[in-house]
């Protein structure tokens, strides 16, 4: 009889932890499927329903077509995510993911090629047409002993005469080469007193000190008023001054355009837009860049939907756009719009890996 009833209680106790298996077993599967907000895909929740920030219904964590949940097939997918990746350039704490071309259009995904761009360095300043007699007399200085000299008056003082006359030009901030314009002229520039016989007129601008180094004799510069209109005057800085004004922290550079029509007047207020190439670069838009806080993520389009996480090293930023050393390769694409929220996605789904033991 003893024996009847430890044979039962033994069959009991086998039932009840083959009942407890396959309960855990479900609550498992269960547990791993997950939903989130196509719009917020951060808030993540293990049972359907509405989103809490934009009341949209939430979806399934969509797996890709096929996707094998083993951990054979977890395995199979990261190395063909790492393949061709240099491992430098991973992102640890984010994955590839795939979009549908519904979803990308339905969250304004677009993308742009990786590409070397001429990059040129905008500087806006404020500016006045003005005369300028003092560089009017030295351009007459200098002319004058200069055909003294020609005429054979080659003695000591003269050639200090036509040094002290050189001095004072390049004292104003006149380049070597446009000096030498200059003594070739028959007369002193007459734009520098009067507009009645000149095509040109001169334009005054105040250059920060930061900008400074964008700047060179030669560039050249746009000049706008709100007294013409849309009308655009075109120039180059002929002069940089090689004094520093320290209660404006900025430096004075002549620019001389054309003034054919003259429309432009003398004390007129004007915009200086100046255009300075800086060379041509390997580079990106700068909305193409999530700066995590200490290194630089973009998202390239690795095609049929898939958009991978890639670190970057950057030189630098030249207007809308950044200079890529490293990390990138002619000739990718990488997301432009829409980037923040792939990168929810791609953490959620890396954080979701975490979760069921795939790692890294």
């Amino acid at each position: 009889m003893k024996k009847i009833i430890l044979i039962i209680i033994s069959i009991l106790l086998l039932v009840s932890l083959a009942l407890t298996v396959i309960y855990l077993s479900k609550v498992k599967s269960e547990s791993k499927k997950m939903y989130h907000c196509p719009m917020h895909p951060d808030y993540i929740s293990d049972r359907p329903g509405d989103c809490p920030i934009c009341g949209m219904k939430l979806v399934p964590v969509e797996k890709e077509n096929g996707e094998d949940d083993s951990k054979e097939g977890k395995h199979k997918r990261h190395n063909e995510t790492m393949q061709n990746v240099d491992e430098n350039w991973m992102v640890p704490d984010r994955t590839k993911v795939k979009i549908s071309p519904q979803k990308q259009q339905l969250i304004g995904v677009k993308i742009e090629e990786v590409i070397k761009r001429q990059l040129v360095k905008i500087i806006l300043a404020n500016g006045v047409v003005a005369y300028d007699p003092e560089l009017y007399y030295a351009e007459q200085q200098y002319i004058s002993v200069l055909r003294e000299t020609k005429n054979g008056d080659n003695n000591s003082g003269i050639n200090e005469s036509l040094e002290s006359a050189r001095a004072r030009l390049k004292i104003i901030g006149l380049s070597d080469e446009y000096i030498k314009e200059i003594s070739k002229l028959k007369e002193p520039d007459k734009s520098l007193v009067s507009s009645a016989e000149s095509k040109g007129i001169w334009v005054y601008a105040q250059i920060y000190q930061d900008d400074l180094k964008f700047i060179k004799i030669g560039t050249d510069a746009e000049i706008t008023s709100s007294s013409t209109g849309k009308k655009i005057f075109y120039g180059k800085v002929i002069a940089i001054d090689p004094s520093f004004n320290p209660e404006t922290r900025s430096i004075k550079i002549r620019i001389f355009i054309s003034n054919s029509e003259k429309l432009l007047k003398p004390e007129m207020y004007v915009n200086v837009k100046i255009k300075s190439t800086q060379g041509t670069f390997l580079s990106i838009p700068e909305d193409a860049v999530i700066d995590s806080g200490t290194r630089q993520i973009v998202f390239v389009d690795k095609g049929n939907g898939y958009f991978e996480p890639r670190y970057v090293i950057l030189a630098g930023k030249i207007e809308d756009f950044y200079i890529v050393k490293s990390g990138l390769k002619e000739g990718e694409r990488v997301v432009t719009s829409a980037n923040f929220l792939i990168d929810s996605e791609s953490q959620l789904k890396a954080a979701i890996n975490a979760m069921s033991g795939h790692k890294h």
